[in-house]
């Protein structure tokens, strides 16, 4: 099996890179420079100006089985200062890749996002009206809806990730895991809700959607909804540290202080991922005990 990710150098795309190598597939990251999270000799540095073109004669050789789109920008900022970027980096990209996988007769896995709901629903299924508050929210749903118009054999993945991303800045997990170890104040906020799933575990089941030739939107996720707080506790249980450092905090006065919208009840329903494949997906205790025999079986860490 031949796997090709684009953007293999971020959180998602680096972990996919370690996971499947690991499990003897043959997998080749596409990017836009080197990294120190995975090997060079899975990672393939491209023109991204020149996507199409470059892709579509790497394609001939490797002709992948999978493509997995991990491009995107998260950054709310960034995505509201600079809409043309948002654009490219979060629908252009998607749509290209998208045509590509219809043309080399790929299964393509786009990965989306659970930034699309404010309200008071605890866990939201595929069908959910969205409430999109922001323009990366306005661009994730375009590209989802681009690439199902371009790829009905497409596969969009609404998630919520948490891992290592091993670099000198440092995923959410990290910078939590790190500030518990040396007992910094920490505020999480007790009303902002996910259903977070660890990157790896996420991964695999990436492999099993391929096995059953999924298509559709589908949220792939941790089987619970908690808030920020309540997971740093969770974290700190499950890896033997003192809680003392963890305040609560509220995101409303996080709000006031800010010209961007956030969504801030992004739990996802997982019933139909889990019928699909005919399995429970993780708990938060399940993620984190995960997240934890990765970090002491892995001395990169450190």
């Amino acid at each position: 099996m031949n796997i090709a990710i684009i953007g293999g150098t971020g959180l998602l795309g680096s972990n996919l890179v370690n996971l499947y190598s690991k499990l003897n597939i043959n997998v080749l990251a596409f990017s836009r420079a080197d990294a120190t999270n995975i090997q060079t000799k899975y990672n393939k540095v491209i023109d991204f100006t020149n996507l199409e073109s470059s892709l579509k004669n790497n394609f001939e050789t490797f002709r992948p089985d999978i493509i997995i789109n991990a491009v995107a920008l998260v950054n709310l900022d960034k995505c509201e200062e600079n809409i043309d970027l948002c654009q490219h980096s979060n629908v252009d990209i998607s749509k290209v890749l998208a045509n590509l996988a219809k043309e080399h007769k790929s299964y393509f896995i786009h990965i989306s996002t659970d930034h699309f709901y404010q309200d008071s629903i605890l866990k939201h299924t595929e069908t959910e009206p969205l409430i999109l508050l922001n323009n990366y929210a306005r661009s994730k749903e375009e590209a989802e809806s681009q690439i199902l118009k371009i790829n009905a054999n497409a596969l969009v993945v609404r998630t919520n990730i948490i891992g290592f991303r091993r670099t000198l800045v440092p995923s959410f997990f990290e910078w939590l895991l790190h500030s518990v170890k040396n007992q910094t104040p920490t505020h999480l906020f007790k009303d902002f809700f996910t259903s977070p799933i660890d990157v790896r575990t996420l991964g695999t089941l990436l492999l099993q959607c391929y096995e059953k030739k999924l298509t559709g939107v589908y949220n792939i996720a941790s089987s619970e909804v908690i808030n920020k707080f309540d997971f740093g506790l969770e974290m700190a249980k499950v890896f033997n540290l003192s809680s003392s450092c963890i305040q609560k905090s509220s995101i409303e006065k996080f709000q006031k202080n800010s010209s961007i919208q956030r969504a801030t009840s992004l739990g996802l329903d997982v019933t139909k991922i889990e019928t699909a494949l005919s399995m429970t997906m993780p708990s938060i205790e399940t993620t984190l005990k995960s997240l934890f025999a990765e970090y002491t079986g892995d001395n990169s860490h450190e």
